[in-house]
């Protein structure tokens, strides 16, 4: 086995009192094959392992190999995890799409950003949506035998001549061959369309719509996302795109009324939604969460602030039912809380702003914070970069305003794993640039409301008051 595939098989961390501890494997350690033969990556690896009899073989730190025989029941684990969570290099995407936002990026930007990942076992590890042209028939079908669902798909189109042309990939017009054989194989499919204007909407998406309600009842949800633009298009040589205005996404939202009228007539479902962008720029108002059955792609913007505004109704009610752990009547000051947002999301989370002002005796603003980094085009909140929110809070003290005691930013602004902005400054960058303290919410009602919480100290457990004294929560 080449070095490079051993190192995605290292192993980083190994259960107390499983029987990787009782075998005495380490992290470091590598894990060579099993029963002799390699193994492939995860799903090769759950599915091997499942078994009563087994042989494993490791290479230790010392460069030393021994095999390890196993018996154990069936579903019993092994307890161990690897240092890459696939066992294997992630697939990359070959396309060259028309709306691809990474070709959009401008140049200079971290390395790990231009990355396109389209690895259909992603599908299955992280809800990642995938285009089905970049594996084998032969692997393809082996990820389907271990019947894993549901799977996500970027369709696009089932036009063959309209995919290849989006995708700029002569192979990519199979794809209802492939979505038929999932269904076939009893996985459940949740669909992706991103909708250009003038390519892929209008009658080209009512026969997308068409051939997918024939994929039957395995069919989970189809939703349509509006292509991201930023002011970097025309500089990388980009295909020339415009961006749906008030019109246009009303037109797609009609279509999408006729299409849930018809999934509700036929199977008791809508199935079929639209990203929340589409409902902002038709002018429509936010719908129930009750409508999003459950939020099917919440991920993908679909129902999202419909699902945030619960989140944060529920919360307050809950808080306001609640006696607070410390007393504020008495309190003179109310600190000025200051939460950064998207355009897209400053209507519904300002609609808040009194409530919450009241519940925890503050004076809390929502600010939109507008998109320099990839152009005003961009309104969601997780595309904010560190330097918008510096030109944000600059502007006001240019304009004279005072700086707000703390100022609240939703993670999803941040990586996943470290607390640093798209545009590579770090949380401790904007802290040191602003000197205001800075608040990290977790991107949901409640992640907001627990950040005011722990920032206000009220509706804490006293467990959860004494962590706040010693400053573990909040970054100032």
């Amino acid at each position: 086995m080449p070095a490079d595939k051993e190192d995605n098989r290292r192993i980083s961390y190994v259960e107390e009192g499983s029987i990787g501890e009782e075998l005495g494997v380490v992290p470091g350690d590598i894990l060579l094959s099993i029963d002799h033969i390699p193994v492939k990556d995860l799903f090769d690896y759950r599915t091997r392992v499942a078994t009563e009899y087994l042989v494993m073989t490791f290479r230790l730190q010392d460069g030393e190999t021994f095999d390890a025989e196993i018996e154990k029941d069936e579903d019993e684990d092994i307890g161990l995890s690897f240092v890459e969570p696939l066992l294997d290099t992630c697939g990359s995407c070959h396309n060259n799409c028309i709306f691809c936002f990474i070709d959009q990026l401008p140049k200079g930007m971290r390395s790990t950003l231009y990355f396109k990942d389209d690895d259909l076992r992603m599908s299955f590890l992280t809800g990642n949506y995938v285009t089905l042209t970049n594996l084998s028939d032969e692997e393809f079908e082996r990820i389907l035998s271990y019947k894993l669902s549901p799977m996500n798909v970027s369709v696009h189109a089932t036009d063959p001549e309209v995919r290849k042309f989006m995708m700029r990939n002569r192979f990519a017009g199979n794809v209802m061959e492939r979505l038929i054989r999932i269904t076939e194989a009893g996985i459940s499919l949740n669909c992706q369309i991103v909708l250009c204007p003038g390519i892929n909407d209008g009658p080209v998406l009512e026969k997308t719509l068409i051939d997918l309600s024939a994929l039957g009842e395995k069919l989970q949800s189809i939703a349509v996302v509006p292509v991201g633009i930023t002011k970097f298009r025309e500089e990388n040589n980009l295909y020339s795109l415009s961006s749906y205005q008030r019109e246009s996404a009303e037109a797609v939202l009609r279509q999408v009324d006729h299409w849930q009228d018809f999934f509700l007539s036929t199977r008791g479902e809508r199935l079929f939604f639209a990203a929340d962008e589409f409902y902002i720029r038709a002018e429509r108002p936010i719908l129930p969460a009750s409508y999003y059955e459950g939020f099917p792609q919440l991920e993908n913007g679909v129902g999202l602030l419909s699902d945030r505004r619960q989140d944060m109704q529920d919360g307050i009610a809950r808080r306001t039912k609640m006696k607070p752990t410390i007393s504020t009547k008495k309190s003179v000051i109310r600190p000025r809380v200051v939460v950064l947002s998207g355009v897209d999301a400053f209507p519904m989370l300002n609609s808040f702003a009194e409530a919450l002002s009241v519940l925890y005796n503050i004076n809390l603003e929502v600010k939109a914070v507008v998109n320099h980094f990839f152009g005003e085009k961009i309104t969601v909140t997780g595309l904010l970069t560190g330097s918008d929110i510096v030109s944000a809070i600059s502007s006001d003290r240019e304009n004279g305003i005072k700086d707000p005691d703390a100022i609240l930013v939703m993670d999803c602004m941040l990586k996943a794993d470290e607390e640093i902005f798209l545009d590579d400054m770090t949380i401790q960058m904007l802290r040191d640039t602003l000197t205001i303290p800075i608040v990290i919410s977790q991107s949901t009602g409640e992640g907001l409301l627990s950040a005011l919480d722990e920032y206000t100290g009220l509706f804490l457990k006293k467990s959860q008051r004494r962590e706040k004294r010693k400053g573990n929560h909040i970054h100032e």
